[in-house]
């Protein structure tokens, strides 16, 4: 720690006192996270590939462990059928968990294996045409059975058989291994106009085999053949009966057919048929059957894990698997902006509970900004206003925008708010970004109903202030690439503006006074503070006695990680208590309070 020199005689302010001496203790760890846009496990659960951002993970320990699986090409969403012993066919190539070579490379070749892992080869055999082989011991051997469909309808092998549809001509096969019999079914009453949408093109078609089932899906539905030939319909519901439904695949479990399909207006939502309807259901598309028991991503209220992660359900209880592939947050970080209320944090849509170290989903979904008004928090949120006493019970007490980014009550008890909205501009010549914030004025009574205050719209460069002081200082910095120094000043609360130009009011013309600088938070004792990060992960504080000087600098060792901090200073949060929150690599920090 770098401390000022000071006469020892003079009284130190109990504010910059508490800055040198500032303490930081970790909130919220961060979590483990293994998310998964597809999932297959083995009939035993021994085995497990996932795909996790557009990469192939497993496990062969039931997913304790995880490991980066290395196969050509991306087979995303493609299903994978894993033996009990740990084999598997990609691409024509067969896998073994057991032993990865370099690279995975290939052991063998095959189209399918089958729970036991035997090994079929689908080949031409003469004037037999297409031909069931069976491995043994390493070489195929012909069992003289025929294919009498193409080979492009193999759907996949469940158990002991492999499943063929042919969806243009109505024709459903199997081929038993253990018996090696194959049978062939024409569906001469199925009846696909019977549900929504042109169907029968290759970009709209989806089908899946399971068990004996089979499954057609279209735009506006999904049938389903039983193993005794029953063939059901199921529509979707009408909102989401569109031209571009079934595109993202379907995932089959005997008669449960999961599809992720979109409503009319784009959005997505997993849906899954169950007797005799199609029901939502919370998870994503992610889901893999074994028996009873349920694999799928998603999260667990009240759970130990922040975005969630490859949850196993078993007689009705959900846990989390233990691996963790290393995700990389994006831009390296986790929570992102985190406001802590009493004994709870808000970060994202969940909710941190910092007694019981678990999390759950937010009752204010996520928070755009707070006000910390006397005993109260004002929470401005996407869904509405709400307010809270503890942290924990919230009161909704407006729907009606705005959602303001910065607040401020001031000294005659009325509030004052900006909503900050950030443009991009992006140079079509060198692809240059430029950015500027368009800014509006509201005033309110309550900090709840708000009125915009007429001509305070306006657009300035670069990405908008960080604080609107209780006093009215609002301040802007052009943050852009080869500005010279240009900033905007209201005295107001950003009604009006005084062009700052290299240190110049321009409106005033004249110099900023000696010793301007505006601050980031305000603190209760109505001081001022501002943090920047150093590239080596140094901390520089500034306490100030106005929202415009008086300021006090120190530079401070911190005890977290601060790898990256000088490029997300932005995402610092203040506590009621005078506390700042700081999310970083390691988790979220809370400093001791400044006061």
């Amino acid at each position: 720690m770098v401390a000022f020199a000071c006469d020892p005689k003079e009284d130190i302010d109990p504010t910059v006192e508490a800055a040198q001496n500032i303490k930081f203790s970790q909130l919220m760890p961060t979590t483990a996270y293994a998310t998964a846009t597809s999932i297959m496990v083995s009939p035993n659960e021994k085995y497990m590939i996932f795909f996790g951002a557009h990469k192939p993970f497993y496990s062969k320990d039931g997913g304790q462990t995880v490991e980066e699986l290395f196969v050509s090409g991306n087979a995303d969403n493609i299903p994978i059928n894993i033996s009990n012993d740990g084999l598997f066919v990609y691409g024509g190539g067969v896998y073994d968990l057991d032993n990865i070579r370099s690279g995975s490379a290939a052991i063998h070749y095959a189209t399918g294996v089958t729970d036991s892992g035997k090994l079929v080869y689908i080949q031409n055999d003469g004037a037999n045409g297409k031909t069931f082989f069976i491995d043994d011991n390493g070489t195929y051997v012909s069992t003289g059975v025929r294919l009498e469909i193409g080979e492009e309808f193999y759907l996949g092998t469940w158990g002991e058989k492999m499943g063929f549809f042919d969806w243009r001509n109505r024709i459903i096969a199997e081929f038993d291994v253990s018996t090696q019999t194959y049978t062939q079914t024409t569906l001469t009453d199925m009846n696909y106009s019977r549900i929504y949408g042109p169907g029968n093109s290759r970009n709209k078609v989806k089908t899946a085999y399971s068990y004996g089932y089979f499954a057609y899906a279209k735009e506006g539905g999904v049938i389903i053949v039983t193993p005794e030939k029953e063939i059901r319909y199921y529509d979707y519901p009408e909102d989401y009966r569109i031209w571009q439904n079934t595109e993202g695949g379907m995932k089959l479990y005997k008669d449960h057919a999961y599809v992720n399909i979109f409503d009319r207006w784009g959005v997505p939502k997993m849906h899954v048929t169950t007797g005799d309807s199609v029901e939502p259901v919370d998870h994503g598309f992610a889901v893999c059957h074994v028996g009873e028991t349920v694999y799928t991503q998603g999260f667990i209220e009240n759970g130990d894990r922040f975005r969630g992660g490859i949850i196993k359900t078993e007689n009705g209880r959900e846990e989390y698997l233990p691996l963790d592939m290393g995700y990389q947050y994006p831009s390296g970080y986790m929570f992102g902006k985190t406001y802590v209320i009493g004994n709870y944090a808000y970060a994202e849509d969940k909710v941190f509970d910092k007694n019981s170290g678990t999390y759950a989903t937010s009752p204010t979904g996520e928070i755009t900004s707070i006000l910390h008004d006397g005993g109260r928090t004002i929470a401005y949120t996407e869904t509405g206003t709400y307010t809270t006493t503890n942290g924990r019970d919230w009161n909704l007490e407006s729907t009606n925008p705005p959602a303001p980014e910065l607040v401020a009550k001031g000294a005659d008890g009325i509030y004052h708010a900006l909503t900050v909205e950030i443009k991009v501009y992006v140079s079509p010549g060198t692809q240059a970004r430029t950015y500027s914030a368009d800014l509006k004025a509201y005033t309110s009574g309550n900090g709840i109903d708000w009125t915009e205050v007429s001509g305070s719209a306006t657009n300035h460069l670069g990405y908008g202030p960080r604080l609107i002081s209780s006093d009215g200082t609002v301040y802007t910095v052009d943050t852009n690439a080869g500005s010279i120094g240009s900033a905007k000043l209201s005295e107001d609360y950003g009604v009006t503006w005084q062009g700052i130009l290299q240190g110049r009011n321009l409106i005033k013309d004249e110099p900023l006074p000696e010793g301007f600088k505006t601050s980031q938070f305000e603190l209760s004792s109505g001081k001022f503070v501002s943090i920047v990060f150093e590239f080596g992960g140094e901390m520089g504080i500034s306490v100030c006695n106005s929202s415009t000087g008086g300021c006090t600098e120190q530079v401070l060792e911190v005890s977290f990680d601060a790898a990256d901090m000088y490029t997300h200073d932005e995402e610092i949060t203040l506590t009621a208590n005078d506390e700042f929150v700081f999310n970083t690599l390691g988790g979220i920090y809370i400093s001791s309070p400044l006061k």
